[in-house]
């Protein structure tokens, strides 16, 4: 065998695989001298080997210092390496710092002053937007109700006022109202109807900004058709519409949002359902920032400021203000003027500095930079304990609950916050067990998942889930049919206040009934509904497209800025206080903003001083029969008012009334007494017909401070008429029979 190939590879060049070189090297001397030495005698053979013993101890010591000082090199060397690697991460280091200098650790900075300002008066959150727009469409729906009362008496070419009459005639300053193009009934029930329609639209947020600007139009425009009733309520109601037109009140809790969100985001399985990261437009945050802001906290409290700078009349002083108006019949309701009697005077006083304490404290609240979140809640309650005393104890129109909608808007993120932390109840948790082959249960999950703003549902599929959808209980129970609808519904904002209704017996059964039917008749498929191809989220709109959204943003707050100028010129021109002081110019651009649609800024309610006086429009009319009554109430008239315990009379007929007494307003009688000619076509009775009348301005004063009986009533004639027809067909008519009562009509003036 090859010495060579028996070599190991890693050990010393020329080593055998057995063989440890070190001892080999030891065995150097004695070998050699075993092999010089031959067969000599013992004793040199002892000496040389006493000798190689000391030779070989000297070599060992020697080989020993050889071996601690190669592991000196060696640790000189591994230092010096260790040296040579520092200085060359040092040099490296240096290099880098020599490139790029090393960023300082960031320092916590408070918000600046514009982020104070933005939060404090430019940003609405889009929650309060949404609620804000629910509450306004029952606001509007319930003042188109409160209309339909006297509908075709104030609009129609048969009521006080008709077209033909308002358009040559115009009350005020050329306002524009698409009223004046319905006068028939029929016409304006159908008119009444598209108005209906679209309160309901605006209600629930379809279509949200088209309807906005509908509703504006058509409020607007029966606020604007008969300045006879207009009162400052009205205004407050224009105002209203005119700054909410300007917010995206649409993009929370609205069918808008819904719908937008199903489009944006297409769910097919558990886990999408369960994932709630693309459930609102991230380009929508709750965050809203605009420079209505600062505008309508203006706008609410130049309301509050000028009409306590107005207040300057001593019952104001005194404490006694309340006192007059509560006497006040034609606005007070019946409830109010049964108890007022009773009213002791200090809870008069208090009632009275509170009104104005309040008025005084909500701009300042508004306007304030400190404590913003207190004091917006602090204005928010203040006005609403204000506002729904007036809108229960008088009939001001829509004056009170406008401005109850309007403090709907003061809601902060901050208050968000606390409602959904006190309203959330984990108790209420449910998972929601769907059938995945149905679409009807697929899209009933996938608006849940969007109505379900505080987490409390998830979804699991399920083939088994009767009637395609049941929920489980944290305790492992599962709920079918009408039981199981009641507790997913209890699990969203607000629907305990429904989901009760489902468990009620009757109810609940049909429920179940209804859900089976449909489940089986695979009734959501027949709908259109259809489950997503697959999971999928939409890309984000065309750079295009957000171009344009910008371009329109730029000019919706360019129109917001121009209405505001168009506001403060017209109150710079309206309001005594400043108009007393200084002559403001006019510009006619300015009037056509504040003026054609009636946003007019003229806050003195009940200044300087309340209303001391009483009184009534009361016409003494003869029929044909010989019968004398007030066509308006259809009773016999009634002169007395110091006994009156409110007329009951609506916003609208109060304020007709006070109007058409005005010598202003002489133009619109003969309008009035056609009105009157026309009682038997109301009544349905021919022998209601008007022969001839007499119409009063009845009024009294309202007792004084400590007193509660009214006194020097007064009786002012304005004019009497004669109804030519009627005349006629009472002289054709035959006498009255013997022993029957007759009457001539009274003698015309």
């Amino acid at each position: 065998m090859n010495a060579k190939d028996d070599r190991d590879e890693g050990g010393p060049e020329g080593a055998l695989r057995n063989e440890d070189p070190s001892e080999r090297r030891d065995a150097g001397p004695e070998a050699a001298a075993a092999s010089g030495a031959g067969a000599g005698d013992s004793a040199a053979t002892e000496a040389r080997r006493h000798e190689a013993a000391k030779d070989d101890g000297a070599a060992k010591r020697e080989r020993h210092e050889a071996a601690e000082d190669d592991g000196a090199a060696k640790r000189e060397r591994h230092e010096a390496a260790e040296d040579d690697g520092a200085a060359k991460r040092e040099l490296d280091e240096g290099d880098e710092e020599d490139d790029e200098e090393p960023e300082p650790p960031p320092r916590p900075r408070g918000p600046s002053m514009w982020d104070i300002l933005r939060d404090s008066f430019f940003t609405f959150d889009r929650r309060t937007l949404g609620f804000t727009r629910i509450l306004l469409g029952f606001f509007l729906i319930g003042d188109l109700f409160r209309r339909s009362w006297a509908w075709v008496d104030m609009f129609s070419d048969i009521g006080v006022l008709p077209n033909h009459v308002n358009l040559w005639r115009p009350q005020g300053g050329g306002n524009f109202s698409i009223v004046n193009a319905f006068s028939t009934p029929g016409e304006l029930w159908v008119l009444w109807a598209v108005i209906f329609a679209t309160y309901v639209c605006l209600l629930i947020g379809w279509k949200t900004k088209l309807m906005q600007v509908l509703s504006l139009v058509f409020v607007t425009s029966m606020n604007g058709r008969v300045l006879l009733i207009e009162n400052g309520g009205y205004v407050v109601h224009n105002l209203l519409l005119l700054w909410t037109c300007f917010l995206p009140m649409g993009d929370r809790f609205s069918v808008d949002a819904l719908l937008a969100s199903l489009k944006r985001s297409r769910e097919r399985t558990a886990d999408d359902l369960n994932d709630r990261t693309a459930l609102d437009d991230p380009r929508k945050p709750d965050a809203y920032v605009t420079v209505l802001g600062p505008v309508l906290l203006i706008q609410i409290s130049a309301i509050y400021f000028f009409n306590v700078v107005h207040k300057t009349g001593p019952a104001w002083k005194n404490g006694t203000a309340v006192h007059f108006v509560l006497y006040v019949d034609r606005m007070v309701t019946p409830i109010v003027a049964d108890i007022r009697d009773y009213a002791p005077n200090f809870l008069i006083l208090f009632m009275t500095k509170m009104v104005v304490s309040f008025e005084a404290a909500i701009p300042v609240c508004l306007l304030s930079p400190v404590g913003r979140a207190w004091a917006r809640r602090l204005a928010l309650v203040m006005m609403n304990l204000l506002h729904v005393g007036f809108g229960t104890t008088f009939v001001l129109g829509p004056f009170a609950w406008a401005l109850c909608v309007f403090s709907t808007l003061l809601i902060g993120r901050e208050d968000w916050e606390i409602a959904a932390r006190t309203m959330r109840r984990a108790y209420r948790a449910r998972t929601v067990l769907f059938d995945p082959r149905s679409p009807g249960a697929v899209l009933a999950c996938r608006v849940l998942k969007r109505m379900d703003r505080f987490g409390l549902l998830t979804f699991e599929a399920s083939s088994s889930a009767a009637h395609g959808l049941a929920a489980r209980r944290p305790d492992g129970e599962v709920a079918e049919g009408a039981r199981a609808l009641a507790d997913i519904i209890a699990a969203i904002p607000l629907g305990p206040a429904v989901a009760w209704v489902l468990r009620l017996p009757l109810v609940r059964d049909a429920a179940t009934a209804a859900m089976a039917a449909a489940h089986r008749r695979s009734l959501g498929q027949a709908l259109g509904a259809r489950i997503p191809a697959r999971s999928e989220i939409a890309p984000p709109p065309a750079p295009l497209r957000l171009a344009g959204r910008k371009a329109l943003a730029v000019l919706r707050e360019l129109a917001v800025l121009a209405m505001f100028v168009g506001a403060v010129n017209q109150a710079a021109v309206e309001l005594w206080v400043i108009k007393n002081r200084w002559k403001v110019p006019h510009p006619e651009v300015t009037r056509v903003l504040s003026q054609k649609l009636r946003f007019l800024q003229g806050w003195f309610m009940f200044s300087p001083n309340p209303v001391m006086d009483d009184g009534t429009i009361v016409v003494d009319a003869v029929t044909v029969d010989g019968r004398h009554i007030d066509p308006f109430t259809g009773k016999p008239p009634n002169f007395d008012l110091l006994h009156a315990k409110s007329f009951a009379y609506t916003q609208i007929w109060c304020d007709y009334f006070a109007r058409i007494k005005l010598p202003a307003n002489t133009s619109y009688r003969d309008a009035m007494k056609e009105y009157m000619y026309r009682y038997p076509e109301r009544t349905g009775r021919p022998e209601d017909a008007i022969v001839s009348g007499d119409v009063y301005w009845v009024k009294d004063w309202n007792p004084k401070w400590g007193s509660t009986e009214s006194y020097g009533e007064e009786r002012e004639k304005l004019f009497s008429f004669q109804n030519p027809k009627a005349q006629a067909r009472a002289q054709a008519e035959p006498p009255s029979a013997p022993g029957e009562p007759a009457e001539a009509p009274s003698p015309a003036n």
